[in-house]
């Protein structure tokens, strides 16, 4: 890492602390290294191997890296397609991401898990610390978008309002930075911003559990993961934070130190403590041990534009033939970063590609992708602008799309 990575502050911080707890809670999955280790509270020889709690926590803060705010349809996509099912997915998961990457409508398959009921399982709430670090400023603007974050694969509302737990906490940890706080304080202010349900109120019975340091005790209470639920997870994870907020070592030791589902419980309480204490908290031999983050973990910081001021939307989309075209990752991630062209602006949302003309910033065409076989992507619908005033002498689609490919880069 050198002076030139352009990637540092709170959201890099806690997305160390996640990976670091995830890859450390996981050696504990080992009787021996816990026989071991535990009693002694030292750490086991590296190197560390991270899970899935870090492989998507790398997705999301990826994500939010590249445009500066999560795109729904981009982070779904992208958990699919970087799925290791090595890493320690639940079945479920395995399943859903194998599914969505094969086209399968990831809104649906989502919602159908678990008899309709979605996923209340800890897995939104493990990868969302990273996120939450980011809104320090203001901790209840974190609540959206983590419950964005979380129904790409969690629908139930228990697995939710996890997410949007571990994400205030995150922010509010950074806020502990200048501003002090207490255990019981800090819980409730978290449970303030919580939607009301079981999550919120295993974190009233955290907080009130505050005058308690024995970890063992407090898990018995509130759980520590083993039922891999939200609720049985996320209020143990935040009592270990809100009591060691400024010491990672002992945080992550409590977290591991009641069992269950370790490495998660440690990935969470170590993503919320690092947004506290930055990466100089975490031990350096910790880090060294721990196997090293992707490549892609690290896009440059707005690689993906925004759309451009003044763009007006179609006045009167009318449904237009799909094409068949069939574009490589390469030519999506082209599109995907937006264009500006002297005849042509271009933007994504939600996995549709608008196409603007750059003199008048209308919209003349959309089109809707989705994912096809063998890593391509195929349009599924296409509108185009029928208002004659906004569209006077329209042209074929493939010819629009040609000539943006050849138009000259706007200066």
């Amino acid at each position: 890492m050198t002076d030139s990575f352009p990637h540092r502050g709170p959201a890099f911080d806690a997305l160390q602390g996640l990976s670091v707890g995830d890859a450390l809670g996981a050696q504990f999955f080992v009787p021996d290294t816990a026989r071991t280790h535990l009693d002694a509270r030292t750490a086991p020889p590296g190197p560390w191997p991270w899970t899935d709690d870090t492989e998507m926590a790398c997705s999301v803060y990826a994500a939010q890296s590249e445009r500066g705010a999560i795109d729904t349809f981009d982070l779904t996509h992208a958990f699919a397609r970087r799925h290791d099912f090595d890493r320690g997915y639940g079945p479920a998961a395995n399943r859903l991401l194998r599914l969505i990457r094969e086209g399968g409508d990831a809104r649906r398959l989502a919602a159908e898990l678990f008899d309709g009921q979605g996923s209340f399982g800890n897995g939104a709430a493990m990868r969302v610390a990273p996120l939450g670090a980011r809104y320090a400023e203001d901790p209840a603007a974190a609540v959206r978008p983590a419950a964005d974050t979380a129904v790409t694969t969690h629908t139930h509302p228990q697995a939710v309002d996890g997410a949007v737990a571990v994400a205030v906490a995150a922010a509010l940890a950074v806020r502990a930075r200048t501003e002090p706080t207490t255990p019981a304080r800090y819980l409730n202010a978290v449970a303030d911003l919580t939607p009301h349900g079981a999550v919120r109120r295993g974190l009233v019975e955290a907080a009130a559990l505050t005058d308690r340091t024995d970890p063992r005790a407090a898990a018995a209470v509130l759980g520590n993961g083993s039922r891999t639920s939200a609720v049985d997870t996320v209020p143990y994870a935040l009592w270990c934070a809100a009591h060691w907020l400024t010491d990672y070592p002992s945080a992550l030791w409590a977290a591991i130190g009641a069992g269950g589902d370790v490495d998660t419980v440690a990935a969470i309480t170590g993503g919320v403590v690092a947004a506290r204490t930055g990466t100089a908290g975490i031990p350096a031999p910790w880090l060294a041990a721990r196997e090293a983050l992707p490549a892609w973990t690290f896009p440059t910081p707005g690689a993906v534009l925004p759309a451009p001021a003044g763009l007006t939307p179609m006045r009167l989309p009318r449904p237009h033939p799909v094409p068949d075209l069939r574009w490589s990752d390469r030519q999506w991630n082209r599109y995907r970063a937006g264009l500006r062209t002297r005849h042509w602006l271009t933007h994504t949302a939600d996995g549709t590609l608008h196409l603007h003309r750059a003199d008048t910033g209308h919209e003349l065409w959309s089109l809707a992708f989705a994912p096809a076989p063998g890593d391509h992507w195929r349009p599924t619908a296409v509108h185009t602008e029928a208002h004659p005033a906004r569209n006077p002498a329209p042209t074929h689609l493939l010819d629009a799309l040609l000539s943006l490919e050849h138009d000259t880069p706007a200066r």
